[in-house]
């Protein structure tokens, strides 16, 4: 019996984060009309690029993104073009590996981030105007520990580093 109610828990959780993931869908499409400059679906990459060429190790590069972001290296491929095309991030020689460009964003891309880092946090402020700071304090620690948990029966997220 306790199988069973642990069953029925596990398909309404289901059936919230479908609910979750229209919520982040709509999310993501009305910031695609509120901040044209940023291309569709790419605010993720330019956030990571710009965490990743903050760390101290040798710059960022696609391969990087892409095992961090758990994403096929030619997905990610295609989005670093947008915003290279978009002006928002530049790329340069690796001076390690000649190769390899290493990533980082331009001004334009600092001030698109940052826009739309604000807007989205308006958005989520909007949302959470009725919860307790505890409230959201302790939802975020359980969707952190229900995303390590969700994530730790994957070896490698992806292969994505190939």
């Amino acid at each position: 019996m306790a199988d069973d109610v642990g069953s029925a828990a596990r398909r309404e959780l289901l059936a919230h984060l479908r609910e979750l993931l229209k919520a982040v869908r709509l999310l993501k499409n009305e910031m695609s009309l509120q901040h044209p400059a940023v291309p569709a679906g790419t605010l993720s990459v330019l956030a990571l690029i710009d965490a990743v060429a903050a760390e101290p190790a040798h710059g960022c590069h696609v391969k990087d993104l892409a095992a961090r972001s758990s994403l096929d290296p030619s997905t990610v491929s295609r989005a670093v073009a947008a915003v290279v095309r978009a002006g928002l991030v530049a790329r340069a020689a690796d001076p390690h590996d000649g190769r390899a460009s290493v990533l980082g964003l331009t001004a334009a891309g600092r001030q698109a981030l940052g826009d739309a880092m604000a807007w989205s946090d308006n958005r989520l402020a909007a949302a959470l105007e009725n919860w307790s700071v505890a409230d959201v304090s302790v939802f975020t620690a359980l969707l952190q520990r229900f995303s390590a948990d969700l994530m730790s029966h994957y070896e490698q997220p992806l292969e994505a580093a190939r």
